[in-house]
């Protein structure tokens, strides 16, 4: 069985690895590709900070700073829970691994699956016609997590009968 602590270091080294892999990855295409618009470039600042904001959540797990850690974590864990496309408008951010289950709702009813590790994804007036909504199940399974420990960690409140 995994202690309470073992979890909480995993959970802080977990955040740290998906950060450092979003930043690498993002860090190649902005080497690669450049940036041609400063549309575009304050997006990547923003995909950044987010990938800094998963290593700095995880930080804090480590340094032995729970309960501050543990509520950005759910911060964090929740803007990677839900992807979509709707009207034009696309938002997508995993830090870390991704398995989602979703729906294309474009021409049909249309199952689908993702799997992969730290990816972003965001556009603005794009094909209007793609409609898709997607659940992020590893995000979903360390919120519980989180909530569980912050659970735990909560002092149990005596109750002193006279």
């Amino acid at each position: 069985m995994v202690t309470s602590i073992k979890r909480l270091k995993i959970i802080g080294i977990y955040q740290i690895v998906g950060g450092l892999i979003g930043l690498v990855t993002t860090s190649y295409l902005l080497a690669n590709y450049g940036i041609s618009d400063i549309a575009i470039f304050k997006i990547v600042i923003l995909f950044l900070a987010l990938y800094f904001f998963s290593i700095f959540c995880g930080y804090l797990i480590l340094k032995e700073h729970y309960e501050k850690g543990l509520d950005y974590s759910i911060l964090n864990q929740l803007l990677q829970v839900l992807s979509f496309t709707i009207l034009g408008f696309a938002f997508k951010f995993y830090s870390g691994v991704y398995l989602c289950i979703g729906l294309n709702l474009t021409t049909d009813t249309i199952l689908t699956y993702n799997i992969g590790v730290s990816a972003w994804d965001f556009k603005i007036n794009s094909d209007t016609r793609t409609t898709n909504l997607s659940i992020n199940l590893v995000a979903l399974v360390l919120i519980n997590i989180i909530f569980n420990l912050k659970e735990k960690m909560q002092p149990k409140e005596i109750i002193i009968k006279n």
